[in-house]
């Protein structure tokens, strides 16, 4: 019996030292490049790891082996549920459980005390271009940066989950003032700007709305309009055009799930897609319950899956943009359900409120409204302006890869 357990106890100590081995990148969101001296701390097993020069992070797993033996408590239970944490001085710190025992954990810091978002903003010249903000709140003012310099125009950024890369449609032919006659490409890039990739051409259709995959992955969906094959698609972020492939027969396109699941819009009912993974472009359609049927859109899902937020068609008597609110509700990804819904901003058809972002801690929301950003604040129900006046017109915000 005494050999048995003496088994047992081996054993579950080196399952621990294994499942606990974590290693992952940490990057500047301020600037957009890895940022080095971050103290990374997994909190229940006790160590403390700083980033490289490359931002990277690891613990080793006979550390791990050496506490494990004297935390009996751990043994019993799930090595995921670690408590880690990033900080560095002048940044603001991330804590959260740790989503995967064996893996990475990647996160981005930001100033500390300041709003660091991307978005479409214009230039001097009056064109669209990726841009990076740091607002400080206190003296409101910006620091603004720009990321590209083309004379078409770039929309809707979109960041891989470990914060290094971003996706956005680039528009290079624009038939009309409507975007149902533009032709745009997807295009990659590191998030200071660098490494420009186009994944899908820019002239042959009309490429909107993409995002990065949370599964692993690495794919970058978007919707495909203007032309006989319309729908939503998909291409490897590293993808070359024409490699691109169809997730489904219908729909559009919205967030990824880790679990591989995207959300897909039809006709104001939304669902789960779940693609086949082959080249076929089937997918399996789950319907998303809601509180009602009202057309929601431009859809953001937290990091952590729990919250949801949207655009909310609600007056039929204006435009899905004048017409709408902004919402917040919980999401509960089995089900799947929408639920609990929160308008954060009231319709008021002489503004135009719309794309939300989501910070890590669910705690925050970021939107444009009428050329400017703005951040509710969720556990006060407040509102305020987080662009300086003297900003140009500032589109599409979306948070550094959910940093606040």
């Amino acid at each position: 019996m005494f050999r048995s357990v003496s088994v047992f106890m081996l054993l579950s100590t080196c399952a621990y030292a294994q499942a606990a081995e974590l290693s992952g990148l940490v990057m500047d969101g301020s600037i957009g490049i890895p940022l080095a001296g971050a103290t990374v701390t997994l909190h229940d097993a006790g160590l403390v790891a700083t980033t490289d020069a490359k931002g990277q992070y690891r613990f080793e797993v006979n550390a791990v082996a050496s506490v494990a033996s004297v935390s009996q408590a751990r043994l019993d239970g799930d090595p995921s549920a670690d408590v880690i944490s990033f900080s560095k001085d002048g940044y603001g710190s991330i804590s959260r459980s740790a989503k995967s025992a064996d893996g990475t954990e990647n996160v981005v810091l930001t100033l500390e005390d300041k709003v660091t978002y991307v978005c479409s903003t214009a230039d001097a010249k009056g064109r669209w271009q990726i841009a990076r903000t740091v607002y400080d709140p206190q003296t409101k003012t910006s620091v603004i940066t720009y990321l590209t310099d083309t004379e078409q125009w770039n929309f809707k950024p979109n960041f891989s989950p470990d914060g290094s890369k971003m996706t956005f449609f680039r528009r290079y032919v624009a038939n009309g003032p409507c975007c149902a006659t533009w032709r745009s490409s997807v295009c990659v890039m590191n998030a200071d700007g660098s490494g420009l990739h186009e994944i899908i051409e820019g002239e042959e259709s009309f490429n909107t709305e993409p995002y990065w995959s949370r599964d692993g992955s690495n794919r970058i969906s978007f919707n495909r309009m203007n032309v006989e094959n319309a729908g939503p698609f998909w291409n490897d972020a590293s993808g070359n055009p024409g490699e691109e492939q169809r997730i489904g027969p219908w729909g559009w396109v919205n967030p990824h799930l880790a679990d591989g699941r995207v959300f897909i819009q039809r006709k104001g009912n939304s669902y789960l897609a779940t693609p086949a993974g082959d080249t076929s472009g089937t997918a399996a359609y789950v319907q998303v319950r809601r509180p009602d049927d009202k057309f929601i859109h431009k859809i953001a899902l937290s990091q952590d899956e729990s919250m949801i937020a949207y655009q909310k068609w609600v007056d039929p008597n204006h435009n899905m943009y004048k017409g709408g609110v902004m919402v917040y509700a919980k999401f509960d990804a089995s089900v799947p359900a929408i639920t609990d819904e929160v308008i954060f901003d009231e319709l008021d058809p002489t503004t135009m409120a719309w794309y939300v972002s989501i910070s890590t801690d669910n705690k925050f929301l970021l939107f444009a409204k009428d050329g400017a950003i703005m951040q509710h604040d969720v556990e006060k129900g407040t509102t305020m302006k987080v662009s300086a006046d003297s900003d140009p017109y500032k589109a599409y915000p979306t948070y550094t890869t959910f940093s606040k």
